[in-house]
């Protein structure tokens, strides 16, 4: 082997040898435009100030490509001929011109998620409640009627009672176990749309899906679905119009990017391509590369937490201090058939309520040294909330009531750490 070595290298010499002249003699050349002040770029001769604006492009050959998609952090995208981009413009073809209309990095990120999702395509938005907010403006006009619930996200109810009423929308506010409502506000005519999560934040109830799938489409009534707690799962055996992800939580799973899409068939979504465009509520293209990468782990880590949380759970709910414990993999939890039936797991969040009712919860959720005081869900990391403070703040004594929520209620959001360590730093938090 070592005697078979010695040609190679000397034709590896020889090459680098070469190789070197060659870089000389560019080199050389380029030195001597520089000094005459002039740079080539494109085959056009111009002087350095604007070379280092109008750099040489350099394309990678059809059969080579790079492992992990690019960034394209551009903003301006140009074209081969005007006529061309006529028919970008007009849909015609595929291409790119403004970031804010289109970026080859979110595409991929968008193509990704509506497969994970089985979707027929996506689109990115720049954070999770840009993508139900965006989508509302795209779809509602005045005296249209909307229907939300007691239970949504605290930010889409904000944003419903405090813009859409606004806007002369009429916002319709139920409760997830009001069904007989829920069917009576479905067939009023001029009911365009129902926003629903799929598990509701932090309560972990399952909303009526069925019910709302088949009378929603009974009467035209458009559906979203924030499925942000459950991830990408797709075998519900019923369908929804648009599917609404912060990726800020799951996808990105770090803590340290905000996105959000919203996810459907490609007929629907072209009707909010306009209203995304104007209203530009983009996501940034390093963003986007940031939960493309993410996901690459997504499954990983989410079964990491899912696993912590079923033992956290169980924990807890044998703990002296605690007076009940909601989490869908336990046995006592309501609709924990339902779960094992439709779902691939059982979730990274367990709320919980303490027994001592007049221990302030402040001084409670603040011990941690694992388990930290923020909002957010799905990082890696362990995090703890007061459940009253963070997601009732704005419903009054009896909306709390129903809800489920009261000042003794914490919401845990389970990371990937060692189980030991979290459960001896819950065992401290709750000394």
């Amino acid at each position: 082997m070592g005697r078979s070595a010695f040609p190679l290298r000397k034709r590896i010499k020889k090459s680098n040898q070469r190789l070197q002249a060659i870089r000389r003699v560019c080199r050389t050349h380029t030195q001597s435009l520089l000094h005459e002040g002039i740079v080539m770029t494109n085959d056009f001769e111009v002087s350095p100030e604007t070379f280092c604006n109008h750099p040489d492009f350099h394309a990678l050959p059809v059969d080579n490509r790079p492992l992990t998609p690019p960034i394209y952090q551009s903003v301006k995208f140009t074209i081969s001929t005007f006529e061309e981009l006529k028919k970008v413009f007009k849909g015609e073809r595929e291409g790119y011109f403004y970031s804010r209309a289109g970026n080859p990095t979110l595409r991929v990120l968008e193509t990704t998620l509506a497969k994970l999702q089985g979707t027929e395509d996506g689109r990115v938005l720049a954070s999770g409640i840009a993508a139900i907010t965006n989508t509302l403006l795209a779809l509602l006009k005045a005296g249209d009627r909307f229907i939300y619930f007691l239970e949504s996200y605290g930010p889409s109810r904000a944003f419903t009672e405090g813009m859409l009423e606004k806007f002369g929308v009429k916002a319709i506010r139920l409760s997830l176990d009001d069904h007989e409502g829920i069917k009576r506000e479905l067939a009023v005519p001029g009911t365009k749309a129902v926003l629903f999560e799929a598990v509701t934040n932090p309560q972990l109830k399952v909303a009526p899906m069925q019910l709302i799938a088949e009378e929603a489409k009974k009467h035209g009534v458009m559906t979203l679905l924030d499925y942000t707690f459950s991830g990408f799962q797709a075998k519900l055996p019923w369908t929804f119009d648009l599917y609404i992800h912060s990726l800020t939580k799951y996808a990105a799973g770090h803590g340290d990017v905000l996105g959000g899409c919203v996810l459907g068939n490609e007929t629907l979504l072209k009707r909010l391509d306009k209203a995304f465009l104007n209203i530009g509520a983009t996501l940034d293209p390093h963003a986007a590369f940031l939960i493309q990468r993410g996901l690459k782990t997504y499954h990983l880590r989410r079964r990491a937490q899912c696993e912590n949380a079923q033992k956290l759970a169980e924990f807890l709910e044998a703990h002296k201090a605690i007076e009940s414990v909601v989490y869908p993999g336990l046995k006592s939890h309501p609709q924990h058939e339902w779960f094992k039936t439709h779902f691939d797991d059982f979730g990274s969040i367990v709320f919980a309520r303490l027994k001592d009712k007049k221990k302030p919860i402040e001084d409670v959720v603040m011990r941690g040294k694992l388990f930290m005081m923020t909002g957010s869900l799905g990082s890696t990391e362990s995090l703890i909330t007061p459940a009253l403070f963070f997601y009732a703040s704005d419903l009054n004594v009896k909306e709390r009531e129903q809800a489920g929520i009261d000042g003794s209620s914490i919401r845990l959001s389970v990371g990937i750490e060692d189980f030991n360590d979290l459960q001896r730093d819950m065992e401290f938090i709750l000394s």
